[in-house]
């Protein structure tokens, strides 16, 4: 009876946190506007367009970083609001399209670390609620300034709008920074993080080597050849086949015409096996026959089935070419 005592009141909490993750937390941290450098870097939630000139005005703001992406052809009232209050201001703006509940591609935080890095200052950066994006952001921030884990960390906290129990990948990217440090035995710094960010992150096990072993760059018209490639784990974590073909990791191959269209998606490696660190697998890849001659390209990369091809995280695939048509 006691514990049922307990649960009612730990149910009902839990609710109010996950509740203040989801659509309320827009109300409760309408604002959410923070010092991540003081005087120098901010961080908040969207703006209004009316709200977002008087913080231009009130801290001489150069340079606004949207954390929420921006399409061609964008007609987002928020962005055009935004745009049209800095553009008034004659100030700095750029987006950047980042995810409020998954790890930022390679390529992302490398093109993060550059506007941080670059961007005139004071410079306000924000997503909509200022909670998730934003303290990924403002970790970076912190850590390009002055290297400090911990200070890092305290930017994914409660009073700044973020859940942990609704939301715990994000801050894995600190702990994948902290793990790389342990294994190089050397404290943070802003330099070390910079190369880090630029070298050496991958986000989960989503980095890995391709390499051709017997790839013929010419192929007869109308007949299948079998390619076979080397593929290494460069991640830090163990990357995991199936032999099922609706889940786990396999090879794929997006075979591309001369204009570069794609004109068929292949696959292979449909084996169970746990591919550590540094190690490395052979796998065959059946091409199908290509009737008509003419130039190919074939672009190699692992894929987890369902979720991703590696390269949108930042793995650089391997691209073959092929010649279509019969020897002289």
């Amino acid at each position: 009876m006691r514990r049922l005592r307990w649960a009612i009141p730990l149910t009902f909490a839990l609710a109010a946190v996950v509740a203040a993750a989801g659509p309320m937390r827009s109300y409760v941290f309408e604002r959410n506007l923070h010092e991540v450098v003081p005087g120098v870097i901010y961080r908040s939630a969207q703006p209004s367009g009316a709200r977002l000139s008087e913080w231009i005005e009130e801290l001489s703001l150069r340079t606004v970083l949207n954390l929420r992406g921006k399409k061609s052809q964008d007609d987002r009232r928020w962005l055009l609001d935004e745009i049209a209050a800095v553009e008034r201001a004659g100030i700095d703006h750029v987006s950047i399209r980042m995810s409020s509940d998954d790890l930022p591609p390679a390529q992302t935080l490398r093109k993060l670390v550059h506007v941080i890095d670059t961007a005139e200052r004071p410079l306000l950066l924000h997503c909509a609620a200022g909670a998730e994006r934003s303290a990924l952001a403002s970790a970076v921030v912190v850590l390009l300034e002055t290297g400090d884990l911990e200070r890092a960390r305290a930017e994914f906290a409660l009073d700044k709008g973020f859940v942990y129990l609704v939301n715990p990948r994000l801050p894995r990217l600190l702990d994948a920074y902290a793990a790389w440090l342990d294994e190089q035995g050397v404290a943070s710094s802003p330099d070390r993080f910079r190369h880090w960010a630029n070298h050496e992150y991958a986000p989960y096990f989503y980095r890995a080597k391709i390499e051709a072993l017997d790839a013929p760059t010419q192929i007869e018209p109308g007949s299948a050849q079998t390619l076979r490639f080397r593929v290494t784990n460069t991640s830090r974590e163990t990357i995991e086949f199936q032999a099922s073909r609706d889940t786990g990791v396999h090879l794929g191959a997006r075979l591309l015409g001369a204009d570069g269209r794609q004109i068929d998606e292949l696959r292979s490696g449909y084996r169970d096996l746990t591919l550590a660190p540094g190690e490395t697998t052979e796998i065959a890849l059946e091409v199908p026959a290509v009737a008509v001659p003419g130039r190919y390209a074939l672009r190699v990369d692992l894929v987890d089935e369902g979720v991703k091809w590696f390269e949108s995280l930042g793995s650089p695939p391997l691209e073959v070419a092929l010649e279509v048509g019969s020897r002289p």
